[in-house]
């Protein structure tokens, strides 16, 4: 059975998640900063009366900096039983995907975090990072970006 991706880029690779994690996807929007909050967390934002975090996952990955344009998006999601928006560089496909497309995480060297990281995926000469989002973040992030709602 094919499962269903969001596909996005950050710099110039392509990640996925899952459709259904993800509750809406917004252009990118003037967000309000919380001042002494760790930098991936860039702030919080008010999405039709519902206040929530939201972070960079750029910053989250080690990535530098990247200036916002008309091309980031915010997806909203879920997270351990929190709502939040993550910021990308732009978004670019739903795909749909065969068990037989999806390979498990090769093996890096340990020093390269990979705890996040569900699958590969394959298709043609595309290869996909899928992420699994209820392990993104840790504890102490989940517990700072608590602390911006």
């Amino acid at each position: 059975m094919e499962e269903q991706y969001i596909t996005f880029y950050l710099d110039d690779e392509e990640y996925g998640i899952e459709i259904n994690k993800i509750r809406e996807i917004i252009g990118y929007r003037r967000f309000t900063r919380v001042p002494g909050v760790k930098d991936i967390v860039k702030g919080m934002v008010n999405l039709r009366g519902v206040i929530f975090p939201i972070f960079d996952l750029r910053l989250k990955f080690n990535l530098p900096p990247k200036e916002y344009n008309k091309f980031s998006v915010i997806f909203v999601v879920e997270i351990a039983g929190r709502v939040m928006g993550i910021i990308v560089d732009t978004t670019s496909d739903v795909i749909s995907l065969s068990p037989e497309e999806i390979l498990p995480t090769p093996r890096l060297s340990p020093s390269i975090r990979t705890e996040y990281i569900k699958a590969v995926a394959q298709q043609g000469d595309r290869l996909i990072i899928l992420l699994d989002l209820e392990r993104i973040l840790d504890e102490k992030e989940l517990e700072e970006l608590d602390a911006t709602a």
